[in-house]
């Protein structure tokens, strides 16, 4: 009787404690940052899905500049692979300072790692937590009744390769040791090792010490509006999203979070990289901030936003109305003949206009620029090249009519993408885009309604014509792959392929495009493909793919294609939850033009050319 009051008495406090506890794990969560900005807890980590639960997380640690822990990655990876079906799921965590998200995106995507990457929270690390001190460090945490970081099956080394010695050929298997333990309900033979490697450095030592006078009327406001405020004003995209940079209050009560997107390449957004000292010599029109300016705006928040003397402020600058032309006064303008209305519902809404041009002799556009009437609608607009004929062509008799049964008919000299600057392009002297004799202009149009209610719109087309025939003709070509098969779950889905030109070339610019899934896109040239001579350089690559800034990549130099070489992509698709802009990671996606299916092509814009005889 006395055990039982004892009983009755102990379980409020034990409920209590447990209460507790729990709310101590999870109100001191660290907050992670993903590869695209995206940011979750680490309980967000384990798997809601009844198709594929989560057993066990095992938490890698990672450095863009340990030697050690990009030898462990062939292993890592053929551990997650073996054993992703049993539901334990790997993550890599990049706790050092220096490691912004684009080092981390170009990092992953360089060694071919295949699992989730995060970064650390700087503040609250979550390293520290789970009493990790090197990279490369693992911990294997029991997540089958939940997130708990004291539930510790094993944490240590992977294989035993230590700093300064070890093999790739070790037969100390503890990691995969510890899995199989876990897996047949046994303890692990050893549940602990000593780690050994780079030493964790949350903090990037800087030098701001030339940074120190920076204030805002004098640097800060003359960086923004120079790198930021074309987007971020009253009445642009980035004001609606995010905020208007316009006034000092609006921009100090900002700067933290302004400064992270910064220090994380995140904004002004710009995902593609190119080697500046290769052949394409860098790109045109690169938005990226410097390293100095970005100094400059974190010393200035490090210093607590000093306001400063607004007479040294930068003069106001006298932005362009969204009625205004960016290229030249147009010679010729389309306008669609009437407002269309996007229904409330449907989800992806493709409409065709035929633009009348049939003309007797070949014509070149100097410049074009695709306007769309209601960008909150308008997902994308493209101006395309058809012959001229009087037939009244629905959605898909277009589609098959202008971009052939695999898509590389399509012939576009003109797009509308939110963000490129391709959408207003005025073509240098002695450059232009044909408009062959006998054809017109197709104007598709692309909608993603809100949701909101119906709403029309009126967009519109301009060109200036060349005054004749320029030395060098430009052309786009559109390559498609539809043969896309994305399993469930999938987080490293893989296609390549050789993309050729039947003459010599000089490619401008590359456009490479998917949809949500997309994670990223390399390119490379590929001399004598498909032989054993062939040798491969990479172009350009884009380590984070996303749909919602989607761009055309202009070289400072061309890239010279000789006939039979080739363009090799390598591209790769993620149909997991910690995709945040995957719509469903339960579907099975193939190919097709609604959002939610997948694409994978890459435009091209280039010149036939003729470097004579082959040495």
């Amino acid at each position: 009787m006395t055990k039982t009051k004892k009983i009755v008495f102990l379980l409020p406090f034990v409920a209590i404690l447990t209460l507790v506890a729990s709310e101590e794990i999870f109100a001191s969560a660290p907050v992670l940052t993903g590869r695209w900005g995206n940011t979750c807890l680490p309980p967000q980590l384990i798997s809601q899905y009844e198709t594929k639960p989560t057993q066990a997380v095992v938490v890698v640690t990672f450095s863009t500049k340990c030697p050690l822990v990009r030898r462990l990655i062939p292993k890592l990876n053929e551990l997650q692979k073996n054993y992703d079906e049993t539901g334990i799921q790997f993550f890599a965590l990049f706790p050092n300072g220096s490691d912004d998200l684009q080092s981390i995106a170009a990092y992953a995507q360089d060694t071919g790692l295949i699992f989730p990457v995060y970064k650390d929270d700087a503040e609250n690390p979550w390293h520290e937590q789970l009493e990790l001190k090197t990279t490369p460090q693992v911990v294997v945490l029991d997540t089958r009744d939940g997130y708990d970081p004291t539930k510790i099956v094993y944490r240590g080394q992977v294989d035993g390769m230590w700093f300064g010695g070890g093999t790739a050929d070790t037969k100390q298997d503890y990691l995969a040791d510890a899995l199989d333990s876990f897996l047949q309900g046994k303890e692990p033979l050893l549940s602990e090792t000593a780690a050994s490697g780079c030493a964790i450095a949350r903090h990037a030592p800087r030098d701001l010490s030339e940074y120190q006078s920076v204030t805002y009327y004098r640097e800060i406001a003359r960086l923004l509006q120079d790198n930021c405020m074309n987007c971020h004003r009253e009445g642009e995209a980035g004001a609606e999203l995010f905020s208007s940079f316009e006034d000092y209050e609006t921009v100090a009560s900002m700067s933290e979070v302004m400064l992270s997107r910064m220090e994380n390449g995140l904004m002004p957004p710009w995902h593609g990289r190119t080697d500046a000292e290769g052949e394409t010599g860098g790109f045109k029109h690169d938005e990226r901030l410097s390293t100095g300016q970005i100094d400059t705006f974190r010393a200035w928040v490090e210093n607590g936003c000093p306001v400063g003397d607004v007479a040294d402020a930068p003069p106001k600058k006298k932005w362009p109305s969204s009625e205004d032309w960016a290229i030249a006064e147009p010679d010729f303008v389309f306008e669609m003949p009437e407002p269309y209305e996007v229904p409330l519902f449907r989800l992806d809404e493709y409409q065709f206009y035929r633009v009348k041009a049939n003309f007797s002799e070949d014509r070149y556009i100097q410049a074009i620029e695709v306007k769309p009437g209601n960008r909150a609608i308008v997902h994308h607009i493209g101006a395309i090249i058809g012959p001229h004929n009087e037939k009244q062509l629905v959605a898909t008799q277009a589609m098959f009519e202008l971009y052939g049964l695999t898509g590389d008919k399509v012939k576009k000299v003109g797009d509308y993408i939110a963000g490129d600057p391709f959408n207003a392009r005025t073509y240098e002297k002695d450059f232009a885009l044909k408009l062959p004799a006998g054809h017109d202009i197709f104007f598709e149009m692309h909608y993603t309604p809100t949701g909101r209610k119906e709403e029309p719109d009126v967009s519109r087309m301009g060109i200036v014509w060349a005054n004749q025939k320029p030395e060098h003709v430009l052309e786009t070509k559109v390559f498609n792959r539809k043969d896309i098969r994305l399993r469930p779950h999938d987080m490293h889905y893989e296609k390549s392929n050789y993309y050729q030109f039947p003459t010599d070339v000089l490619i401008y610019a590359l456009a490479p495009h998917m949809h949500y899934r997309g994670k990223d896109f390399a390119i490379y040239k590929a001399v004598n493909p498909g032989t054993p001579e062939e040798k491969r350089e990479l172009i350009m690559s884009v380590p984070t793919y996303d749909f919602n800034w989607q761009r055309t990549y202009e070289f400072v130099n061309p890239v010279r294609l000789k006939a039979g070489d080739a363009l090799y992509t390598v591209t790769h698709f993620d149909n997991s939850q910690y995709n945040p802009n995957n719509p469903d990671p339960e579907a099975l996606v193939k190919f097709g033009l609604l959002s939610a299916q997948e694409m994978l092509n890459l435009r091209v814009k280039y010149e036939v050319v003729d470097f004579g005889p082959v040495q």
